[in-house]
């Protein structure tokens, strides 16, 4: 039947409950991205800006974050968290400058600054020089 309708099946695991939880986690990520996009249109259209064309422009950087997503997922299974190419400390004044413009055009910065608690307490705690992938920790506990 799936081959039909263009489906695939890929045995993920012998629980059966695993595909399921599988599906939480692609609805995580789908999530944040769906929160994500919404606060940068109101960003932009506090300012007039039209975000039609907003989607086009962010593409590359976009597919970017994306691409790395398998090197986040085995730091995660490795458990080891080195930034190859940008530590938590080093992201931490983009997310400043977020918050920050957030509040001066009265878009609700509570989005950006859950993300800004989160990387200072990793800096807090001596871990700043990790990786985002570093922050699964915070999510285990």
């Amino acid at each position: 039947m799936l081959r039909l309708i263009r489906g695939r099946g890929t045995l993920i695991a012998e629980d059966a409950g695993v595909p399921a939880l599988y599906g939480m986690a692609v609805h995580d990520t789908m999530w944040g991205a769906l929160n994500g996009f919404p606060h940068a249109a109101a960003l932009l259209s506090s300012e007039g800006i039209g975000v039609k064309r907003f989607p086009d422009d962010a593409q590359a950087s976009m597919s970017a974050l994306l691409a790395s997503f398998p090197v986040i997922a085995d730091e995660v299974d490795c458990g080891t968290y080195a930034a190859e190419y940008g530590a938590l400390q080093h992201h931490r004044p983009s997310v400043e400058d977020l918050v920050r413009e957030s509040a001066a055009r009265n878009v609700d910065a509570e989005f950006p600054r859950y993300t800004l608690d989160l990387v200072n307490k990793a800096v807090e705690e001596g871990v700043g020089g990790d990786s985002d992938a570093r922050l699964v920790e915070h999510f285990r506990k």
